[in-house]
């Protein structure tokens, strides 16, 4: 069986608006049921956490520090789920990674 996989949006804005926290919480309740984990990385610490996200708390890690400190030693296992990428990932990839960081502002690729 797969080892359960990580979700990941690093939050770089000093507010957490309701149209972010309605994605996030979304992702959240998709990844419980899938069996995988929702980290929220770089929340400063003075950030007002909306309801809709402290009532998903045990869905949903949030975390000060960045991507990059907390996944240091297995940056090669991080997937940037990047838009606009040259490559598709398709589900052979799956061996190759344990992070998917989400790429780009969430709610801003309307190609689709």
């Amino acid at each position: 069986m797969p080892s359960p996989k990580t979700y990941v949006v690093e939050h770089l804005d000093p507010e957490l608006g309701s149209w972010s926290a309605l994605e996030y919480s979304t992702i959240a309740k998709e990844c419980t049921e899938s069996g995988a984990k929702f980290c929220i990385t770089s929340v400063s610490k003075n950030l007002t956490i909306p309801r809709v996200i402290q009532d998903l708390q045990s869905s949903i890690v949030l975390e000060t520090r960045g991507i990059e400190e907390l996944y240091a030693s297995t940056k090669d296992r991080i997937c940037l789920l990047d838009p606009a990428a040259l490559t598709e990932l398709s589900p052979d990839d799956e061996s190759q990674f344990d992070v998917f960081l989400f790429g780009g502002i969430l709610g801003s690729d309307y190609s689709l």
